[in-house]
């Protein structure tokens, strides 16, 4: 079925586990025999009739049943809250700082609730991290059961999961040079007679053989379908993807667009207690604890930065911050001044505060340093700043005003007809034309707009370039809705006859 090929099925498994016990038309699920089932473009696209059949269907309240498929992430959201407890309660950190960080993070607040695979990787990611360094501390086969599970858990959860073949890898190495010497002897504790270098090779192979393991069992004890997944990704690499930073246009990306979208859609004090942290963690000597803190983030934003080309959100890097919070959480060590720890609790208000006002359009948010989430579409769009998660409030925002109909260029996939919108169709992605009439533009009257259409990143397909809308730009919006949608009330251009 469409997405099949798109990622690994943890995400598809959990998430739809309410369907079980909904009375889901069987008819939702089945397409057309002249479909070609092998095509990688139809296993990769999203299937937007079936998603909206299922919201609309009478049978059933379609928003609650989709609320409760986002509740499954709870699962995972417990699990994150656990492991960063614990993990800096190991190193001397404050826990409850790790937990305030993540708990009012903006970019985790957004990508959370939603069914998709961005969070769940972000947790299986920390817990294979987490599980081989409790292996590599405290050896045994329970444990090395443990981080394979993991690993597995983490292919499971998305294809980037693959990178954590290196990191393992990697803090594997990092160990064997940093330990101390009595705790490298324990690596070959499991095998008699093996010295440090052999016990801790036998070590990595058992995870990995694992956590492939686990992989092999999710798939139903198929290699098939995971082979599909990555010759579907490979093959969305090879043909580009459209990106957009900072007014410019791309589909081969840019090496430091993870990097900017880092540094603008993190809140400020978060990168500097994470910035205080790292420092207090040197000053410390604490090499090893240094290795499996900053080595994991580190190796995976190198991949998107260098590696990788698709440019579309800084949800990419979520599997990075649960450990920005955990060196935050090192910033004040027990024999901290007392001027730190003022300066710690101003940033903490500063960043509850900042939370607090962004409430409830996390994905929305920008820092300080660009102006704020009303700037954000001039830098950058798509996951990080619009999602078609507004919708709704439009609706609200048209019955406050007694506004019966709007011009709606929509990006995003509900059928507007969810929430009883009445629309004339715009040039869209995704929204479907819903009758041949001609579209004729510039235009006037009342208009809405998703902010990733209006800088025209994916509207080649209406033969105008990125400029479809460009007679938009010269104008102020009177209304922002939850800055991803705006609304303009122009005058009707006149037309020679």
């Amino acid at each position: 079925m469409p997405a099949a090929a798109s990622h690994p099925p943890l995400a598809y498994y959990l998430h739809g586990l309410p369907a079980l016990f909904y009375p889901i038309d069987p008819q939702h699920w089945r397409y057309d025999e002249s479909i070609a089932r092998d095509d990688i473009r139809w296993l990769r696209s999203a299937d937007v009739a079936r998603g909206n059949a299922l919201l609309l269907d009478p049978a059933y309240d379609g928003e609650f049943f989709f609320f409760l498929c986002r509740s499954t992430s709870l699962v995972f959201a417990a699990l994150v809250c656990f492991l960063l407890y614990r993990w800096s309660s190991q190193i001397g950190g404050r826990p409850l700082l790790a937990l305030i960080l993540l708990a009012l993070s903006p970019n985790v607040l957004a990508h959370a609730p939603l069914i998709n695979t961005d969070f769940i990787f972000a947790a299986t990611f920390l817990l294979s991290v987490y599980t081989f360094r409790l292996l590599l501390l405290n050896p045994s086969r329970r444990a090395a059961a443990l981080a394979g599970c993991s690993l597995g858990l983490a292919l499971l959860s998305k294809l980037s999961a693959l990178i954590l073949f290196a990191i393992l890898g990697a803090l594997l190495l990092w160990f064997i040079a940093c330990a101390r010497t009595e705790d490298k002897q324990k690596l070959a504790m499991l095998w008699p007679n093996a010295n440090p270098w052999t016990g801790a090779s036998a070590l990595y192979a058992g995870v990995v053989l694992m956590g492939l393991l686990v992989l092999w069992i999710g798939y139903g004890f198929q290699v098939d379908p995971y082979l599909l997944v990555l010759r579907s990704q490979w093959w969305d690499l090879g043909g580009g993807h459209q990106a957009y930073l900072a007014g410019e246009y791309s589909t081969e990306g840019w090496w430091y667009y993870y990097p900017v979208a880092a540094l603008i859609k993190t809140p400020l004090p978060t990168l500097v207690l994470t910035a205080l942290g790292l420092a207090a963690l040197l000053r410390s000597n604490d090499r090893l604890e240094l290795g499996f803190l900053v080595l994991p983030p580190l190796l995976l934003s190198a991949v998107f930065i260098f590696v990788g080309s698709k440019n579309i959100g800084l949800r990419y890097l979520l599997p990075a911050y649960p450990f920005f919070f955990l060196l935050a959480s090192t910033t004040l060590p027990s024999n901290t001044t007392t001027w730190r720890k003022y300066i710690v609790g101003l940033l903490c208000v500063w960043y509850v505060i900042g939370a607090a006002r962004i409430h409830p359009h996390h994905l929305a948010y920008f820092n300080e340093t660009v102006g704020g989430p009303q700037n954000g579409y001039r830098y950058l769009v798509d996951s990080n700043l619009d999602w078609g998660q507004d919708l709704k409030e439009l609706k609200k925002y048209m019955d406050e005003r007694g506004i019966a109909r709007i011009k709606l260029s929509y990006f995003g996939t509900v059928d507007p007809a969810l929430y009883g919108l009445n629309f004339d169709w715009l040039p869209s992605y995704v929204l479907p034309r819903p009758s041949d009439e001609e579209v004729v533009l510039p235009t006037g009257g009342l208009i809405a707009i998703s902010a990733t259409n209006l800088t025209g990143v994916y509207m080649d397909m209406y033969g105008h370039g990125k400029t479809l809308y460009e007679w938009l730009w010269q104008h102020k919006p009177i209304a922002h809705i939850g800055h991803s949608i705006f609304i303009y009330d122009l005058p009707h251009p006149q037309r020679s006859q």
